[in-house]
């Protein structure tokens, strides 16, 4: 008989409870308790029943057959040296990596919520993984898809890309934009390279508003100012009409003031002086009568609201009113509702105005005509709202104009660049792609910079107009209204670049039909001679409809617009973030579509090559993203096997099917089972998926590789009982300011520990380096004081690394302490035995220490090259160019005794270093290599004595 068996688990560490707690007693998070309920079953069923999987019999060990090979052989040293020498047939590895290492966006970057229509900066979701909008990149059509991880990256250099639209996009270079020949890299593309962007963004909120309150809005931010005073000067008589409406709305008076030499006027919007003296003797009389009935002193309801009794006597004689907070307090003591006191004519008496009271709520009071932006609440107004607002802005900011070539325009222009990107963004709502243009301009011989947003094309113009409309310039508007827009001529804007596909295509279409027939068949010119020209979406849209085409009608009915890179520059060091998006793994961002696991499709190929069938499963990825990748990376193999699931069942289906060698999943915490009624990721899901795919490795011989996503804090996203599951734990890490990723076996069933395989990020991929050594040393400056050669072990492998330290006077009390790549404990330790046993005065000086390369160092063995190099720049000495350092130090200042001696000393012969200080205490054990002089000291000042002899005596 099943009974339902209810616990708690932690989300975070995977802590198991049978109590609810609201923090987890293991990991100290709170809120990460999750509720899982089961189904038990008891007595003679619950011994009955057999485990997922096919089920197996006891073996006596001389009859276990482990066949011909014990491992499967792949030919990439880096990989193999990290699993201990090939993958072994039903094992099951879990390879985790920081997905967004180095694609990353700048924390002001913009992004839409398509749900509440919310414009907000990216950091936003680090609170609530709010929707986003992605592109499928099978169909190029927009949709809301869910974001499932925020990431912070830290300071990172960044470039600035700014395109023909006027549009920026602030990034690291390695962040991939969508170009027609894939998901590129922006350090791959240069001025002129196309870039997807949105042709509309046609997502509106449902946050209405007041229409005073929106149209107000708009005319502050434009003729409008809330200085001082709170006025809007204009020359047009609906303008005027709205004015007046927006006081009545407000409870106040439009005073109109002519100005000097021009026919706009000043409209000022002001308090009736009698009407706010009325209100105060209203809250006067609300608030004697509130006394009486509470049976209260003036002096205990001052004492109990906590405000001076003074105040208390000038609001109760009428001659002014509390501000908010002290109305709240006067409510809140003697226990009546706001409405008793009047709180309306409290509102209407105060000294600020209703106006300026909104105004400052909006961010909008006293703001400069430079640094105005739209409120975030005008980017939730419904579609019709919306419209009204940028009728306002046009109506004061905005020129309509047809051009000598016959064609219509319109223009919005202001000072505010982030008003106009705003605007920008708003229009895309509507589905209006407009420029943003700078225009240095002088006014009375001092320059400024304006910007203008312009929208052309007399269909565009005519939409623009029925759907938002401008006030005033009827003429203008009557003029472009009356005009034939299909004989205007073509603005040669929304132009779609072609790729070969798309001509080999045409031409399999059109047979033997010459091009000048096509055209004339059509409807459209075009010249087979033009290959490397873009065309008009409406030619494409022709073909299609001729040809009934999908593919033509896919990309001429494509959510996306082709601007184009006008500049990519450096822009510093940001801090910089990144999001992952369910299903699709891209988003857009300042109206630019922007991409968020290239080691494993690149290890699928080789091992479908060489070793036999791979099926790849991918939870995040379409196989066609998939295939655009492996096309960029040069990779093809007929063993290689694509599909896209999510269903446990479906993807064990699948494997059942193919029969391959090796299954990978990508990722585990998208997967989910049918049999638990949770949602993919939880605890209760990864758990039963990663336990059913190891029954099937053992049981089948079948190599699973698992994807696992990792945490903002470097975690594995999870419970832990994950990493206890699968045979083997490898983790891709890297310094996301280097090209260079390790690849760290942290468990191994089969192999090493703690192993390393390095790879080089390329263009290409990932591309294994041989020799790491040589490669973390290219770039070093030989006789530069604060380096240190440091031979250190990653698992079996001996690998020499640049250790630098950098010591600089402060004038602070406590001086700073910054270790990049060893641990900062470690070097507090380090600098204490400087200054106690070397007498270095450490207590007035910043520390410095750097791994080149972004390698982590964490072994004890690096102390002496640390604590060298920390002396050399104290000293201002270099350290000989052909001199290696490895040695622990002891809080005494001696050098205790290093493992695998010898192994690091051939490493250090192999690259021509001709001298190795190591510890006396040290037993070599095998012979040691020739051609280098091995020095053997005991203490951390023998060792600096030997590093910097006589130049540290001269200084």
């Amino acid at each position: 008989m099943a009974k339902p068996n209810t616990y708690y688990v932690c989300s975070n560490c995977g802590k198991r409870s049978t109590a609810y707690m609201g923090r987890c007693p293991q990991c100290h998070e709170f809120g990460t308790m999750e509720q899982v309920t089961e189904q038990r079953e008891t007595g003679a069923a619950a011994r009955n029943v057999a485990p997922s999987g096919t089920r197996t019999t006891p073996q006596r060990l001389r009859e276990v057959e482990t066949g011909p090979e014990s491992r499967m052989a792949v030919p990439v040293e880096e990989f193999s040296r990290v699993m201990g020498g090939g993958i072994v047939p039903g094992s099951i590895t879990l390879i985790a990596g920081d997905p967004g290492i180095g694609k990353c966006l700048v924390g002001s970057t913009r992004v839409l919520n398509p749900l509440t229509g919310a414009y907000l900066p990216i950091t936003h979701w680090a609170q609530e993984k709010m929707p986003v909008l992605s592109i499928d990149d099978q169909t190029f059509q927009l949709k809301p898809g869910q974001a499932t991880h925020f990431f912070e990256r830290g300071l990172q250099d960044v470039v600035e890309v700014r395109t023909q639209l006027g549009r920026t996009l602030r990034c690291t270079p390695t962040h991939p934009v969508l170009t027609p020949d894939g998901w590129k890299p922006v350090r791959e593309l240069a001025a002129g390279s196309y870039i997807a962007a949105p042709r509309s963004l046609s997502y509106f909120g449902q946050d209405v508003m007041p229409d005073a309150e929106v149209k107000l809005i708009g005319y502050i931010l434009s003729d409008g100012s809330a200085q001082s005073s709170i006025c809007v000067t204009s020359a047009i008589p609906e303008v005027a009409s709205d004015l007046a409406t927006i006081a009545t709305a407000f409870g106040m008076q439009l005073h109109c003031y002519d100005k000097k030499g021009t026919l706009a006027k000043q409209f000022r919007f002001v308090n009736d002086v009698q009407q706010r003296a009325q209100h105060r003797s209203d809250f006067a009389t609300a608030l004697n009568q509130a006394k009486r009935q509470a049976g209260i002193s003036w002096a205990e309801w001052s004492r109990r609201a906590n405000v001076d009794y003074a105040l208390l006597r000038v609001w109760h004689k009428g001659e002014t009113v509390p501000d908010a907070d002290a109305f709240e307090r006067l409510v809140a003591a003697v226990g009546i509702s706001p409405d008793e006191l009047a709180s309306t004519a409290r509102s209407a008496a105060e000294l600020t105005t209703p106006i300026a009271r909104f105004l400052e709520k909006m961010g909008l009071r006293y703001s400069k005509a430079a640094n105005k932006t739209v409120p975030e609440c005008i980017f939730r107004l419904p579609r019709e709202q919306m419209a009204l607002f940028l009728k306002t802005l046009f109506t004061c900011d905005g020129s309509v104009y047809v051009s000598n070539a016959e064609n219509a325009g319109i223009s919005y222009s202001t000072i505010s660049r982030r008003l106009a990107e705003d605007v920008q963004h708003l229009l895309l709502r509507f589905g209006f792609v407009v420029t943003l243009r700078h225009k240095p301009m002088q006014v009375n011989g001092t320059p400024y910079s304006a910007y203008e947003l312009v929208l052309l094309g007399t269909s565009q113009v005519q939409r623009f107009l029925a759907e938002i409309g401008i006030m005033g310039r009827e003429s203008a508007c009557e003029q472009i209204r009356a005009m034939n827009a299909a004989t205007a001529s073509s603005t040669r804007r929304d132009l779609i670049p072609l790729t070969p596909y798309f001509w080999d295509h045409l031409h399999k279409l059109k047979g033997e039909m010459s091009f000048k027939t096509l055209s004339s068949k059509s409807d459209v010119r075009i010249f087979d001679r033009r290959h490397e020209r873009p065309l008009c979406r409406s030619t494409i849209q022709k073909l299609a409809t001729y040809f009934a085409d999908p593919y033509l009608a896919t990309l001429g009915d494509s959510d996306v617009y082709w601007d184009q890179i006008q500049s990519i520059t450096p822009a510093g060091c940001e801090a910089v973030y990144d999001i992952s998006v369910a299903e699709h793994p891209n988003f857009v961002a300042n109206d630019l579509i922007v991409h968020n696991s290239t080691l494993l499709l690149q290890l699928a190929a080789i091992i479908a090559d060489t070793v036999g069938k791979v099926l790849y499963v991918s939870g995040e990825e379409s196989t066609r993203q998939i295939k655009m990748r492996a096309e960029r990376l040069s990779i093809q193999s007929d063993e290689l096997f694509l599909v896209t699931e999510t269903s446990l069942e479906a993807i064990l289906e699948h494997a059942q099917a193919v029969n391959p060698k090796i299954l990978i999943v990508d990722s585990i915490q998208t997967t989910f089972s049918d049999d638990k009624p949770s949602s993919a990721g939880t605890v209760t899901q990864v758990r039963e998926c990663a336990a059913r795919l190891q029954m099937l490795a053992k049981s089948t011989g079948i190599g699973v590789f698992l994807v696992g996503h990792v945490t903002k804090e470097g975690t594995i996203a999870g419970p832990r009982v994950l990493e206890h599951i699968v045979d083997t734990v490898l983790y891709l890490e890297g310094d996301s300011f280097h090209a260079y990723r390790l690849l760290r076996s942290v468990k191994n069933r089969f192999g090493a520990t703690n192993e390393v395989g390095v790879f080089e990020m390329r263009g290409s991929g990932l591309a294994e380096v041989t020799n790491p050594s040589e490669v973390f040393l290219a770039e070093r400056v030989v006789n530069a004081s604060g380096s240190s050669i440091l031979v250190t072990m990653e698992g079996t492998r001996p690998l020499l690394v640049e250790v630098q330290a950098l010591a600089s006077a402060t004038s602070y009390p406590n001086p700073r302490r910054t270790a990049n790549g060893v641990d900062f404990n470690r070097l507090q330790l380090l600098t204490a035995v400087l200054t106690r046993r070397v007498g270095l005065r450490l207590s007035e000086q910043d520390v410095f220490v750097n791994v080149i390369g972004g390698m982590t160092v964490d072994e004890p063995a690096a102390d002496l090259a640390i604590a060298v190099s920390i002396a050399s720049s104290v000293w201002d000495v270099p350290v000989p160019a052909d001199l290696a350092i490895v040695g622990e130090v002891g809080l005494s200042g001696e050098l205790r005794a290093v493992s695998q001696l010898p192994s690091r000393l051939k490493e250090a012969a192999k690259l021509g270093f001709k001298r190795v200080i190591v510890p006396k205490t040290t037993r070599p054990g095998d012979p040691l290599p020739g051609g280098i002089q091995v020095i053997a000291v005991r203490s951390l000042m023998d060792a600096l004595n030997i590093a910097m002899p006589k130049e540290r005596e001269k200084k």
